[in-house]
């Protein structure tokens, strides 16, 4: 997986409505890259032929 850059975090920043300070890029883009590339080392033998669960969300009152 490549790394995500500054404009990209960015974006995805501003996709889910969240303001990042020119100031905390170049941290936020570290820290993020970091847990992707740990993220990405968990491959468990045979995840791939478990179905996953559903989401099942509770009505509210």
């Amino acid at each position: 997986m490549s790394e995500l850059n500054e404009d990209e975090i960015r974006a995805l920043a501003k996709a889910v409505n969240i303001e990042i300070q020119d100031s905390d890029v170049t941290d936020i883009s570290y820290s993020l890259n970091a847990m992707l590339e740990a993220i990405d080392g968990i491959n468990p033998e045979g995840i791939n032929a478990i179905e996953p669960l559903p989401i099942i969300l509770e009505k509210g009152d």
